[in-house]
């Protein structure tokens, strides 16, 4: 599918992610997109709002991280990758 932006639409979007509020058109669009959905009444749809939740709950754990990392409460790829290579583990020697 393609769409023609009007110049206004267009300027907008070049500012957000001229600001930093998103890395790219593509992001920028989709953000639109997923607010059009959560705002949307969109008839026959039961999974709408638990479409809603779940973003809303993906909201708060994004912003939460991002809080926790400008405090400096990050950990390092290595450590992350270790913990999940022995969850994997663990849950491989559970199921035999």
């Amino acid at each position: 599918m393609q769409i023609t932006l009007s110049q206004e639409q267009t300027q907008v979007l070049e500012t957000l992610i001229k600001q930093g509020k998103y890395p790219s058109l593509e992001e920028a669009v989709n953000a639109a997109l997923l607010l059009l959905v959560e705002t949307a009444d969109l008839p026959g749809s039961d999974n709408s709002s638990e479409y809603v939740a779940w973003l809303d709950a993906t909201r708060q754990k994004i912003n939460t991280a991002r809080e926790q990392a400008e405090r400096g409460e990050v950990l390092e790829a290595e450590v992350v990758l270790a913990q999940l290579r022995a969850k994997v583990q663990n849950a491989k020697e559970m199921t035999k």
